[in-house]
């Protein structure tokens, strides 16, 4: 058997074995140093990739807030050169409240206090982050309210970064706007138009703004609403006026929304009128008893997106429909009521509701009316203001029926028909278009028509009105005789009283004549205070203390200027003596009455008269009117002319005469002389004869002078006769038969006779009788045979 050779490989040798691990260790630690070297310059790469980027967006960021706002990016100046410096002006920069003022006070003006427009957390007393600021300015030369508003600005808290840790509190500001004050002749135009049309009115003067404040009803979308208010004094009375002003959120920005008055001083308020989910602004401009009430809706604005208007509510014609029309035809005369109930009809007979437009124009004329509703409804004391509600409310029957029955107030319903300057005339004649046929409405234009342009062109409009016929014609001059019952039968004046100056009065202690509230007088007039003696009422005399006079339990203007006469002419003469005995007469004007405990008074104001400071010789200062009094002056004869006509009334008048001036004082006591020594003495005295008790015989009338008493003591006795003949006259009446009637000789109620004279009212004969200052009127009574 063949043995097979093998083949025996050679063994490598030992010592090549360590050299060829190592180069492979080398090869290995080489690969891991060149991917971590890969890994570094990847990521090196990356980081310089995104570093770049985000410089670059970082530099983009701060160059589109330079555009846009630099103030964000104010913090680089501390990095900026001066000439490279970013320009911020004064007001971008937030700035705290101490600051704010400071920047003001140097403009020289003053900060209000401010409102705020959000909420304040009550548990950790937050600040503010919204409010507005109030800016006010000093006026000059002046006495009051010294302090205009000229600008208002919104500040919200600031919320950049650098300023929300800082210990003070930042803001910045919002948005300003500049505030001014309302045209003069605004504020005094009559009311009629909108509130807003303000501003055209041209006018020079401005009237300052002094208040704002914010309305304090529930949030009223969208924004914030103030009223900005100023008064102006106007007579007696002052006017309210001021602005609307809105803050929009949304847009940021502060807006005049509208200007307005109120001559009753009531402020605009937030009211739900029409029923909307928004309350209506409410401005009630009413002065006395007719209606002026604006209402104003909050509509979106149509040219700047999330803007609001304030719209008033008008009276312009919508849609075509006849009770529609008419409605709004009754409504902008002033018929509300009838207005009202014309809607209120349509409203039910229509399928399908009014749109809100319409509906607008409904409510507000409900509104109206039930203003006038309440004031017709009330008891008012005065018949022409009872008239004057019925008459706005459109209840013509009504009206009618107080004028009917009032009594002596027919004279104030006729001057308020004659001081009416439209607005009754407007509603009779829109109401005679919709019902030509209704007579109260016809009388009332009548009536109006009459009283202030005549009766003849009343009865010339009437020919032109339709269905007129003899029934309706004595019905109108039924009303107008009714009317006119008082002016055709009032009386003339006829009164008598002292008078005397006075330099003060108390508005409370008199009662206007004319109506007014108070009495006035010229600066070239003094005053006068007449005590009645006497006065006609229109059917007697009467005199005081005036036991017989019944006076109602309201005593009105009305019913005096009736009694009294004065409602035509209210002139009085004032008489006074000078010491020449001669008489200096004015004219004063009666202003008020009083009456108090019998005693009746009256105010009269006219120039002034000189006084005759020795009085003692003549009577005191008289007032009367013109028609009161016809003085009587017969022509005289002597005693010894009258003892040739009735020696037996001549034997029994002188020793009575006599008799008289020993009692008086006047002469020594003692017998009386006898019949011839008397006459001797007494031959040439003047007597008047008059037919004082109207029985058609003549009194004898004698008037003593003093120089006449003294005569009789001069022969006799001088000492007697000293300083007699500066007494005053004394007057005694003795009948046909002897008997005196009259005498100033008594001792107990010493009187003197003024005058006699013819009274107008029925052409009898009175004296003029002064004792203790009063002036009365005596006149012989056929019944008692005697003077009262």
């Amino acid at each position: 058997m063949a043995k097979h050779s093998r083949k025996v490989k050679p063994k490598a040798a030992r010592t090549d074995q360590p050299r060829a691990g190592a180069l492979k260790r080398i090869a290995k630690k080489s690969q891991k140093q060149s991917r971590w070297r890969s890994w570094l310059l990847s990521t090196l790469a990356w980081i310089i990739l995104l570093g770049s980027a985000g410089v670059i967006i970082a530099f983009g960021w701060i160059s589109i807030l330079f555009i846009l706002n630099p103030e964000q990016v104010s913090w680089l100046n501390k990095y900026l050169p001066e000439g490279a410096k970013i320009d911020v002006s004064q007001k971008d920069i937030p700035q705290t409240l101490a600051e704010i003022e400071l920047t003001l006070e140097k403009q020289n003006r003053i900060v209000g206090e401010s409102l705020s427009l959000d909420a304040v957390n009550p548990k950790n007393n937050q600040k503010a982050n919204l409010f507005l600021l109030p800016v006010f300015q000093k006026r000059n030369n002046c006495q009051s309210d010294c302090q205009e508003l000229v600008e208002v600005r919104v500040y919200q808290r600031s919320k950049d970064l650098e300023y929300q840790f800082q210990a003070q509190t930042y803001y910045h500001l919002v948005t300003q706007l500049a505030i001014t004050g309302l045209t003069k002749s605004f504020v005094e135009s009559p009311l009629g138009k909108n509130v807003s049309e303000s501003q055209k009115q041209e006018g020079k003067t401005q009237l300052p703004l002094t208040e704002i404040k914010a309305f304090n009803d529930s949030p009223l979308s969208p924004g914030f609403w103030f009223y900005l208010r100023g008064e102006h004094k106007q007579g007696d009375g002052a006017i309210a006026y001021g602005q609307i002003v809105h803050y929009n959120q949304e847009l940021r920005s502060l807006q005049q929304m509208l200007s307005w008055k109120n001559p009753n001083g009531q402020l605009p308020k937030w009211q739900q009128i029409t029923g909307s989910a928004t309350k209506e602004l409410f401005i009630d401009q009413t002065v006395g008893l007719d209606p002026q009430l604006q209402v104003y809706q909050i509509k979106e604005g149509k040219l700047v997106k999330n803007s609001v208007v304030l719209e008033p509510i008008n009276l312009k014609s919508l849609f075509e429909d006849f009770s529609y029309q008419k409605s709004l035809l009754l409504a902008r005369n002033g018929l509300w009521t009838p207005a009202d109930a014309w809607l209120t009809s349509l409203q039910k007979q229509r399928q399908q509701p009014f749109p809100d437009s319409v509906q607008a124009q409904i409510d507000l004329i409900r509104l109206h009316s039930q203003f006038t509703k309440i004031q017709a409804d009330k008891s008012w004391a005065s018949p022409s203001q009872q008239v004057l509600t019925a008459l706005i409310d459109g209840r013509w029957e009504r009206a009618l029926q107080v004028l009917t029955t009032s009594y002596n107030n027919e004279q104030e319903i006729s001057n308020l028909l004659k001081s009416d300057r439209g607005r009754l005339w407007n509603r009779t004649t829109v109401a005679l278009q919709l019902n030509p046929s209704r007579k109260a409405v016809l009388a009332w234009a009548y009536l109006i028509l009459t009283v202030q342009r005549g009766e003849q062109r009343a009865n010339t409009w009437l020919q032109g009105q339709p269905n007129i016929n003899e029934e309706t014609l004595v019905y109108l001059q039924g009303m107008l005789a009714k009317l006119n019952d008082e002016v055709t039968n009032a009386h003339q004046s006829q009164i008598i009283g002292g008078v005397q100056k006075i330099s003060k009065i108390n508005n409370i202690d008199w009662l206007p004549v004319d109506g007014q509230a108070e009495v006035k007088i010229a600066d070239n007039q003094i005053w006068y205070q007449v005590d009645v003696g006497a006065f006609h009422d229109g059917t007697s005399w009467l005199s005081y203390p005036f036991a017989n006079f019944s006076l109602p339990k309201i005593q009105t203007s009305q019913f005096w200027a009736k009694i009294l006469g004065i409602s035509a002419d209210p002139n009085i003469q004032i008489v006074v003596w000078l010491p020449n005995g001669e008489q200096q007469i004015n004219t004063a004007t009666i202003k008020a009455v009083q009456m108090r405990n019998g005693v009746l008074r009256l105010l009269a104001a006219g120039d002034l008269i000189r006084e005759n400071k020795d009085s003692s010789l003549q009577p005191k200062p008289l007032a009367l009117t013109s028609a009161a009094l016809e003085w009587v002056q017969a022509s005289p004869i002597s005693i010894e002319a009258l003892d040739q006509q009735n020696p037996q009334a001549v034997q029994t008048i002188l020793p009575s005469v006599w008799r008289s001036l020993q009692q008086s004082g006047d002469i020594s006591p003692g017998q009386v002389p006898n019949f011839e020594e008397i006459k001797g003495k007494m031959s040439n005295w003047p007597v008047q004869m008059i037919d004082i008790t109207n029985d058609g015989t003549l009194d004898v009338v004698l008037t003593i002078s003093g120089s006449a008493i003294a005569s009789l003591t001069q022969a006799g006795n001088e000492n007697w006769g000293n300083g007699k003949e500066n007494k005053r006259s004394r007057t005694v009446i003795f009948s046909a038969n002897g008997e005196v009637i009259y005498t100033d000789f008594a001792a107990k109620s010493p009187q003197t006779l003024i005058a006699i004279a013819k009274l107008n009212s029925d052409q009898s004969l009175a004296l003029l009788v002064e004792n203790n200052d009063k002036y009365s009127l005596r006149r012989w009574s056929a019944t008692n045979q005697r003077l009262e």
